[in-house]
């Protein structure tokens, strides 16, 4: 989601952020990265490997411009793979016109190691125009489709590389249209990811000027309510999914699981207190994920895009109200910060997981 109002608390912090995030130390295992050192041979190994984790990107002319730097840094790391957490592109940046994913696809496959692509909102919820002229003119759910088609609809991921990938869709059933949803694992953890996306995960509210839209794109009620319908959909094959997924780890014995969603949910700041209705498209996902963790016995990390700034936190609580402490939230870069954060994960480090800001040279300062 293009975000339009950031404090001046919050843009003083990402600033300082991007600035000196190598200096920063969380308890979830996050230390010093740079983008400019190799990160040696994990990429070959199922107990000590490193993934990359980037997504919102590129926006704009500068985005596009610094979008190779990314890919390049990305290449020049021996990583096992990498994941793109949605947004090809800025919710006012032009229209979602078929060209916007063949050139993303091709991005996508000048990368070395194997790339796996979940879909961001300014990638198809949006696209009826919610930013204005210039950027509607298509159906959301035709577009997802589209994605479905182009991005999804292989058993292998992107990249020059490749690896396999459980999809939902290989499984009959109600969810056999969510080929978007994936799994695959590597040493002792369990990826998936998961269709929840920015602007309340496509779950409208006709009282809110953003959702019914402005000339000449305006949302009429048939119109969101086929949205709500869609989104509800949609949940319950999350929920299926996300419940398959954590019973699969456990019975593989899996120390970990990372989860991949493009939608930051808004875990538990001001901006979520003072507008609860723009954000409970998410209440049950979010709780979906809160029970799973606590039932599963490793390290659960959420990682997700949307608001455009890296952060690692363990924002989640227990039904005692203590701090969920197997579970961490990693919010990756993007918009006007093009860099790119870095999971390792060793069997042999006590959290199993480490995450580094990796700040592209070229594309800081």
């Amino acid at each position: 989601m293009q975000r339009s109002r950031m404090s001046s608390r919050r843009t003083a912090w990402m600033l300082a952020t991007l600035l000196a995030s190598a200096a920063v130390t969380i308890g979830a295992g996050l230390g010093p990265g740079s983008a400019s050192a190799r990160t040696g041979h994990f990429g070959r190994g199922g107990n000590h490997y490193v993934v990359g984790l980037f997504g919102d990107q590129p926006y704009g002319a500068t985005g596009k411009a610094q979008y190779p730097n990314v890919l390049a840094d990305l290449n020049a790391h021996d990583l096992a793979f990498s994941v793109f957490d949605g947004d090809l592109k800025a919710g006012g940046d032009g229209a979602c016109t078929n060209d916007l994913y063949t050139t993303s696809l091709g991005y996508f496959n000048s990368l070395r190691a194997p790339l796996v692509f979940t879909p961001g909102d300014n990638d198809w919820t949006d696209c009826w125009g919610r930013y204005g002229p210039g950027t509607g003119g298509f159906d959301p759910e035709e577009r997802l489709a589209y994605e479905r088609q182009l991005f999804f609809s292989t058993q292998r991921s992107l990249g020059q590389q490749t690896i396999r990938l459980d999809r939902q869709s290989d499984e009959p059933g109600p969810y056999a249209a969510y080929s978007e949803n994936a799994r695959w694992r590597r040493g002792p953890v369990v990826y998936l990811t998961l269709n929840v996306q920015g602007s309340n995960d496509n779950f409208a509210h006709s009282n809110n000027p953003e959702d019914v839209g402005q000339p000449p794109y305006v949302r009429t009620p048939a119109e969101i309510a086929r949205q709500d319908a869609e989104h509800v959909a949609r949940l319950a094959a999350n929920k299926a999914w996300l419940d398959e997924s954590f019973a699969y780890a456990e019975s593989v014995g899996a120390k970990g699981i990372m989860v991949v969603w493009q939608a930051d949910p808004n875990f538990n700041n001001e901006q979520h207190l003072a507008q609860a209705d723009q954000y409970d498209g998410y209440t049950e996902i979010v709780e979906a994920l809160r029970q799973a963790t606590m039932a599963f016995s490793g390290q659960v990390v959420l990682v997700h895009g949307d608001s455009h700034y890296f952060k690692v936190d363990q924002p989640l609580a227990s039904d005692k109200g203590t701090v969920l402490a197997n579970f961490t939230r990693v919010e990756t870069w993007g918009a006007g910060n093009l860099h790119w954060v870095s999971a390792e994960i060793d069997t042999q480090a006590p959290t199993l997981f480490t995450f580094r800001s990796m700040i592209v040279p070229a594309n800081a300062g």
